[in-house]
């Protein structure tokens, strides 16, 4: 399983934060500072760093979510950072582990 590491540009998300509000279930009104991004992935990896059973690939770019008249204006797009997949290769070095089987017991009900 690969994961991905997400590094984004703290001085760019301070001007990116929303504040929402909402009420829980036990009535109480909840605030909530968030910033919403997208994480795209990009057309051609690119290969960062690599060792004997391990790569770090960018695999993903993360931008500033845009609205539909900045899409229609074709407005430059604003990148807060970048995605990182890491991806260990000893896992195909591996035979396959067998997992002993459970016998089926027929229940009464």
């Amino acid at each position: 399983m690969a994961k991905i590491q997400v590094t984004l540009d703290a001085s760019k998300l301070r001007n990116l934060i929303s504040t929402r509000s909402y009420e829980s279930k036990d009535g109480t009104n909840v605030n909530v500072q968030e910033v919403k991004f997208e994480l795209v992935e990009v057309k051609e990896p690119k290969q960062i760093f690599a060792k004997d059973t391990m790569r770090i690939v960018k695999t993903h770019f993360a931008c500033v979510i845009q609205t539909k008249e900045e899409r229609e204006v074709k407005a430059d797009t604003v990148y807060i950072g970048e995605g990182f997949t890491s991806y260990w290769d000893d896992a195909k070095k591996l035979a396959p582990v067998q997992q002993p089987q459970e016998e089926q017991v027929d229940l009464p009900f």
